[in-house]
């Protein structure tokens, strides 16, 4: 039975959560429902799409992501299963998925809801959606078929010459600050040369290899399970004790 995964930004203090699991249940009780998280923030679908790139990999092929954030439909954004990279994707088309995807899915499926508008999607369409892929059916019998999805772009880190200019995308709730600097575009730019790290009123010269390499209290500089450049403290909270807020810059100088 494959495994359903439920992300969403519902929260954790309604009965949201457990009445699109108790519906996934009734349909199919043999479910295998995996929760990723519902404590994204209210539509923020940047944060939803960080969060499902790097957990859904995880999971072998043939999982099922039920994706609720910014759940409602519109004339821009419909009801979708896409199919990427072995997964299937349950959720509305409004961006989040072109933010999640760098090339063009393997097959996206508008659903067909016959024009019914819906006050609950992840219960009234998503888990319906997930349910029959999980028992078998095919995304082909599923909906229309699309060639594109909604595009929404993310902010790039970008370098030039001896630069490479970047932002805050993500703090986790051990308060590490995640940038959108990829380990890739550090080595090819930086190419072993003498650097520094900016960002609020600090400056970083290296990179670590542990959280561990400096003191209790220390800020550093570490590329993370992702492979995205990170600003943490050793038993403590970069974001709050380094003033960092979301899309704050973050430049490297090359000396």
């Amino acid at each position: 039975m494959a495994i359903i995964t439920f992300t969403s930004d519902l929260g954790l203090k309604d009965y949201y959560v457990s009445a699109v699991k108790g519906a996934i249940y009734s349909q199919l009780p043999t479910a295998n429902v995996v929760d990723i998280t519902h404590l994204i923030p209210t539509f923020n679908l940047l944060e939803a799409a960080y969060i499902l790139k790097n957990a859904y990999s995880n999971f072998p092929k043939g999982t099922i992501h039920v994706v609720a954030v910014k759940a409602e439909s519109s004339k821009e954004s419909k009801y979708v299963v896409v199919k990427h990279n072995g997964h299937y994707f349950v959720g509305t088309d409004n961006g989040l998925f072109s933010l999640m995807f760098d090339e063009l899915p393997e097959k996206i499926v508008e659903l067909n809801t016959a024009g019914k508008n819906f006050t609950f999607p992840s219960r009234d369409v998503f888990a319906k959606a997930a349910c029959f892929l999980a028992d078998g059916g095919n995304i082909d019998d599923m909906g229309t078929p699309r060639t594109e999805l909604y595009q929404r772009l993310a902010f790039k880190a970008t370098s030039m010459n001896d630069l490479i200019k970047g932002n805050f995308i993500y703090f986790d709730s051990f308060g590490n600050a995640i940038t959108n600097i990829e380990k890739s575009l550090f080595d090819n730019t930086v190419k072993g040369r003498p650097f520094e790290i900016l960002f609020t009123n600090y400056k970083i010269s290296s990179i670590s290899n542990s959280y561990l390499d400096v003191r209790d209290g220390e800020v550093l500089a570490i590329f993370n399970a992702s492979n995205q450049l990170e600003i943490a403290m050793n038993q403590g909270n970069a974001r709050e004790l380094c003033g960092i807020r979301p899309n704050n810059s973050v430049t490297i100088n090359i000396l």
